[in-house]
């Protein structure tokens, strides 16, 4: 995915978590209204419901007027005009409270017209856990008795009430978080990993220079009359040759890989003999087995051969493998074994080398991977063999495995599609 398409979708997603966001806050405050609307719904009726039943108990048969008052966004007051016994109000008030589902901490006090004070003030809680204090009221001087209600815990009762909203606010936010640090991992994922590509392709361009002048000294040298009158220089020069050419090979296949993984590979598909290209291989590591002592067994039982690859990436496939075959086995015996069946052909790499822990097995295509050996290094590589195997194995459609324990070898098994019109 290019960098300007992620920043646009991260752009994109951003614009809408925010939205969300904004969608939820608006009716969490949209909630909150309807439940201090419901709240006010409520006391209302309750002393409306207090102030008839002192009427009641009165022998009061005027028409009923709205007594209630809410001087105060927590505090409510109630005409009752006549001189009653406190209690008995206290009793009417905690009945109407629970009777409309209002279970919250109060006060409340009865104002005398006559002396301008309070009387028979007292707090009463739904929740044991609270612990009310006495509260003076708001100064509002009648001419009439009244009962004054005041809430402490108004806006927490409200909030208590909202509590799946709430939940659901915390939650969108702690998603939204997750979001966020996601997408900030990513970029810098994707920052990080168009560093390493550009270093990468820097370095792997700034060796090429450097290679190609040691390759052409080296071809002088080896012309030189002195150099071929004297084996010692001449092996030396060898020598010169033949790491240049490694080096080249190993800057070659960091490219290779760097362009396969931009999705952009060049590649020239062809049909191919899966057993030429088998065998040509083998003729090329047949010098460097036989300076271990060592020896190839051919096992090709493939009926059908023919696949659709590109030639030089696909014998670089085989030639990785037989490579690390040779180098980690002490005195190699590398079995290279075909075989069909409907639509495919295996092609199997084994060894008799020192196999690689159980743990190491998915981690062995990955790039710059190699199995820990603690101080000793004795092959060389930049662990680039085995994810260029299974980059340019899976450009070619195919799949590759691997089978290994320590002290029994290893043994891996490559598949491809078999060319369409073989026969």
């Amino acid at each position: 995915m290019k960098s300007s398409t992620l920043r646009k979708l991260v752009v994109i997603g951003a614009l809408l978590m925010i939205c969300v966001l904004a969608a939820q806050v608006y009716w969490l405050q949209k909630t909150y209204a309807l439940e201090e609307k419901e709240f006010n719904v409520k006391v209302h009726s309750a002393l409306n419901e207090v102030v008839q039943r002192i009427r009641l108990s009165q022998r009061d048969s005027m028409p009923f007027i709205e007594a209630v008052e809410r001087p105060a966004a927590n505090y409510y007051i109630a005409d009752i005009k006549y001189r009653i016994n406190g209690d008995s109000i206290e009793n009417y008030l905690k009945q109407a409270l629970e009777e409309n589902d209002l279970f919250t901490t109060y006060q409340f006090g009865i104002y005398n017209a006559a002396t301008k004070k309070f009387e028979h003030v007292e707090t009463e809680s739904f929740n044991p856990e609270d612990s009310p204090h006495i509260q003076p009221f708001p100064s509002i001087h009648k001419d009439e008795n009244y009962l004054a209600v005041l809430f402490t815990n108004r806006r927490k009762y409200i909030i208590s009430e909202m509590n799946f909203w709430i939940f659901s606010t915390l939650a969108l936010i702690l998603v939204i978080i997750a979001f966020a640090v996601t997408l900030l991992i990513l970029l810098r994922q994707k920052l990080l990993s168009e560093i390493q590509k550009d270093f990468i392709n820097n370095m792997t361009h700034e060796f090429r220079t450097p290679i190609s002048t040691i390759q052409l000294s080296v071809e002088v040298l080896k012309q030189a009359t002195p150099v071929q009158q004297n084996a010692r220089l001449l092996n030396y020069t060898r020598i010169i040759e033949h790491e240049s050419a490694h080096l080249e090979q190993q800057v070659e296949r960091v490219l290779q890989i760097a362009q396969i993984e931009r999705a952009n590979p060049r590649l020239q598909i062809e049909k191919l003999d899966a057993h030429a290209i088998i065998q040509r291989c083998v003729m090329d590591f047949e010098y460097m087995i036989q300076q271990k002592s060592g020896r190839f067994i051919l096992n090709l039982q493939a009926r059908q051969t023919c696949i659709e690859a590109d030639a030089v990436h696909f014998t670089n496939i085989l030639f990785n493998l037989i490579d690390n075959a040779i180098k980690y086995s002490p005195v190699p015996v590398i079995t290279l074994h075909t075989w069909n069946d409907a639509q495919r052909i295996f092609i199997s790499v084994q060894d008799n080398g020192i196999g690689i822990p159980r743990q190491y097995h998915k981690l062995l295509f990955s790039q710059f991977f190699r199995v820990p050996t603690g101080n000793l290094h004795e092959v060389k590589g930049f662990g680039l063999g085995l994810n260029y195997v299974k980059l340019y194995t899976r450009a070619f459609k195919g799949k590759v495995s691997v089978e290994s324990e320590p002290g029994k070898g290893s043994n891996f098994t490559l598949s491809f599609p078999l060319c369409k019109t073989s026969g």
